[in-house]
């Protein structure tokens, strides 16, 4: 199976100071990744450096085969990566559909196909098109944001933190979005604090800790793993 993604011997961080230390983890084609660990382990960090938002000092980001380590984030979109922050993430004064618009920006002809294939995923948003996704709640905004992100028809699709002040009900119904993302064809990385539920539908995942790699594996082996249930999972 192709790695969409591939990071190798990463060091990166802010200025002068690396957060990452020889990191490396890869994504497969149509697989969901989970990055998981203690605050300040890196996790974020990881996400931005490959969007091209941090500096890197050594090691190498390659998105299906080509290398982007230090492009710029304008260009990483051109290359099939798009990330959700997670705040911040939808133009709040512009309705639904117009946030939907902005995420097909670089897309030519008709975005008719672009937008049913999006109100299918979160079929929620049908009928809120025309309201101002400021005044969405708080899953409903992440909805759109990462719709916006998929008009696009990215190869992997970045998300961090996507159910962060969620409730219950959003937070499954985010999972359960992200499933069906990846069903479609777009790989997932994913950062993520709700650890026990992101390892649950995840492929793989990643345990960093202190901007290192700690363990890997599926997500079912890191949720049966004794030493990771204890240090990082609250069991």
């Amino acid at each position: 199976m192709m790695d969409v993604l591939a990071i190798s011997g990463l060091h990166a961080g802010y200025t002068d100071v690396n957060i990452l230390h020889d990191l490396n983890l890869c994504v497969r084609d149509k697989e969901i990744v989970t990055i998981i660990g203690p605050n300040g382990a890196g996790k974020s960090t990881a996400m931005k450096a490959v969007f091209g938002l941090l500096r890197i000092g050594s090691g190498s980001i390659v998105v299906s085969g080509c290398n982007v380590t230090g492009w710029p984030s304008s260009k990483i979109v051109k290359s099939g990566v798009c990330y959700v922050p997670q705040v911040n993430n939808v133009f709040g004064d512009m309705t639904v559909h117009e946030n939907f618009e902005m995420g097909g920006f670089l897309r030519s002809g008709d975005l008719s196909e672009a937008f049913e294939n999006v109100y299918q995923l979160f079929p929620d948003l049908r009928d809120k098109r025309k309201k101002l996704a400021g005044s969405l709640s708080g899953g409903q905004r992440q909805m759109v944001a990462m719709g916006r992100a998929l008009m696009l028809s990215p190869k992997l699709l970045l998300l961090d933190e996507p159910t962060a002040g969620l409730s219950p009900k959003y937070m499954e119904q985010i999972f359960t979005i992200c499933r069906d993302v990846r069903d479609s064809g777009v790989a997932i990385l994913l950062v993520e604090q709700h650890a026990k539920q992101a390892l649950e539908f995840s492929d793989r995942g990643y345990v960093l800790a202190q901007g290192r790699n700690r363990f890997t594996g599926t997500g079912s082996d890191l949720l049966n793993d004794p030493d990771i249930a204890r240090m990082f999972l609250g069991a």
